[in-house]
């Protein structure tokens, strides 16, 4: 077994979420045999070195093609089910960027001519299946009938919102009223970064190829890590989410973001935030400066609602020293008295009128302009992205605007430019990760 090597993607920020829809499809199921323990996209492989070839060089040849490439972006998106190699497979979809596509293609070209790969599909690679499997080794028959209820649960499921206090409260969503996580299936929608390439030798990490380190990576494999918390530092900053130094903005511009949750540490597993559940401090400070750097003393920026939570967050008051602007507070489900929130504003700013309010399940229903709202992160992009044009709805939430206040003038700008081209299709998130064509 040590003699089989694999080429692989971890899941990084989306770990959490994905095995807690694993786990909650395998208790279900009762495929606790057949899960996938590590979730990965698959590069290349399995395969095994040809006579003559060593670790080293296929470790060499595996770093030469990937210091060309930045962190990978895809986007995982819902469910599907194939026929495998050992039997039928149940996956989460992933749809490829043009860097993963192009990857994927140097990877093999690269690996096939010093390995034999036990996957007939290495030899196609533009014919890659992108995904994530939640199980495998399935009867043909068992999984079409799984997959089918799975499918059904998602269609019928209806929106729970997470950031309720029974999931919010104690160490983890299992902790309050009895709510068992592991027992709902999740719709799944969220973007993802691959920081590493991983290269599994038989059930163990052979190396890892940090993307933004551009080397080898030998230890600190685990996500709780310095190392991978330098990673996630690496990612944040060439991803334009964490800010170094002041955005130049417009004069007459107004700024919006929701739900930085300061202080709260399990709202990075909940929401899939690139930090270390461990250090919410760093993620504080990254937000707090991320604002700065955006909003100006003397500009007008709105909160639409949840600044902090939890016991061991600060007060109100000392985050609100912190930050930036001439600010108005939006009230959120979770936000105190001190915060002297308002329950909603209305502007009007470039030719549309646009309403402001915490939650989009309290627009008026005589409301015929734009509104713009957090409270539902990225906890379901398929109905609150980015951009819904259709709804005309704007879903400020930090996961989803990439931790920095938007600008009205962006948001005007990208709305503009739609309309007059015709195109409706929903813009999941402010920080693209895949091409148009893939929403």
């Amino acid at each position: 077994m040590d003699e089989i090597f694999l080429i692989e993607i971890r899941l990084g920020k989306t770990k959490w979420r994905i095995k807690e829809s694993i786990s909650a499809i395998a208790k279900k199921f009762r495929l606790e045999g057949y899960i996938e323990k590590h979730p990965h996209v698959t590069l290349f492989g399995p395969l095994s070195l040809n006579e003559g070839i060593g670790p080293d060089q296929l470790l060499d040849t595996i770093g030469m093609i990937a210091s060309r490439y930045e962190p990978i972006p895809f986007l995982i998106d819902g469910w599907e089910k194939r026929i495998g190699m050992n039997g039928s497979v149940i996956a989460f979809l992933v749809r490829p960027s043009d860097a993963l596509k192009n990857l994927t293609k140097a990877i093999a070209e690269g690996l096939t001519p010093i390995t034999y790969s036990y996957n007939v599909w290495d030899a196609y690679p533009e014919k890659k299946w992108f995904h994530v499997t939640i199980a495998n080794r399935l009867d043909p028959d068992e999984a079409k009938e799984i997959f089918s209820a799975i499918k059904k649960s998602d269609d019928m499921l209806p929106y729970i919102d997470r950031t309720r206090p029974e999931f919010c409260e104690g160490t983890g969503p299992k902790k309050k009223r009895g709510m068992k996580s592991r027992e709902i299936i999740w719709p799944v929608t969220l973007d993802e970064t691959g920081l590493r390439i991983t290269v599994m030798q038989g059930e163990k990490i052979l190396a890892e190829y940090g993307l933004s380190e551009k080397c080898w990576i030998s230890r600190g494999y685990r996500h709780t890590s310095k190392s991978w918390q330098n990673s996630l530092f690496l990612f944040r900053k060439s991803a334009g989410l964490q800010l170094t130094k002041k955005k130049q903005e417009h004069a007459d511009d107004i700024f919006l973001i929701s739900d930085l949750h300061l202080g709260h540490a399990n709202i990075i597993r909940y929401c899939s935030r690139p930090f270390l559940v461990s250090d919410v401090a760093e993620m504080d400070r990254v937000l707090i400066d991320n604002w700065n750097h955006a909003v100006s003393p003397e500009s007008r920026v709105f909160f639409l609602g949840d600044l902090r939570y939890g016991g061991h967050a600060r007060s109100t008051k000392e985050y609100i020293k912190k930050l930036n602007g001439k600010k108005t507070f939006i009230r959120g489900n979770h936000d105190d008295d001190e915060l002297g929130a308002v329950l909603s504003s209305t502007l009007d700013y470039k030719k549309l009128r646009f309403l402001l309010v915490h939650d989009p399940a309290d627009i008026p229903a005589d409301f015929d302009g734009w509104t713009i709202h957090g409270h539902h992160h990225n906890n379901d992009l398929r109905h609150f992205p980015f951009i819904n044009f259709i709804e005309r709805r704007i879903n400020v939430s930090a996961e989803v605007i990439g931790y920095v206040p938007v600008g009205l003038n962006e948001i005007c700008t990208l709305i503009q430019s739609r309309q007059s081209g015709g195109n409706n299709h929903p813009v999941y998130l402010r920080h693209h990760t895949v091409d148009e064509e893939h929403r």
